[in-house]
């Protein structure tokens, strides 16, 4: 199923091993500040002109390999971020806001609340699998400690 917004969900192994993170924080201010004018200043998913941006990190797995090298950044609003994380908010939001994200990607996908179920389930499979597997955190030629 392709989808315009979906839940991307990150390995235990690698929480915390990020650019957002592990860069000084003014090389990071430079990155995402040009990822919010590439997408001009505005959320590249649902199009929302929010004065609260992010810089999400887009994330590709080889688990046979056993790395996790980004491959992109996407300048999203904050409801699509959550969305992304959506397992995150889980343990952090409140059921209400929880169920603000369920519509949001519902209205952005076009899709259902059993759409929403169904990929959900399924994404959280797959990260399950891999929560077993300890990652190498590459961007470029650059591993992430």
């Amino acid at each position: 199923m392709k989808l315009k917004l979906a839940i991307e969900p990150i390995p235990a192994s690698t929480w915390g091993r990020s650019l957002a993170n592990l860069l000084p924080q003014k090389e990071w201010d430079k990155i995402r500040f040009e990822c919010y004018k590439d997408a001009g200043d505005q959320c590249s998913i649902c199009g929302d002109v929010s004065y609260s941006l992010h810089c999400h990190e887009q994330w590709a797995f080889d688990n046979r390999k056993k790395v996790q090298r980004l491959v992109g950044l996407e300048c999203c609003c904050e409801i699509c971020h959550d969305v992304h994380h959506f397992g995150r908010c889980t343990q952090v939001k409140t059921k209400q806001y929880l169920e603000r994200l369920v519509r949001h990607w519902c209205k952005i996908n076009g899709k259902t609340r059993q759409d929403f179920i169904l990929h959900q389930n399924q994404v959280f499979g797959v990260n399950k699998k891999r929560a077993n597997i300890y990652y190498i955190v590459k961007v470029g030629k650059r591993i992430l400690a």
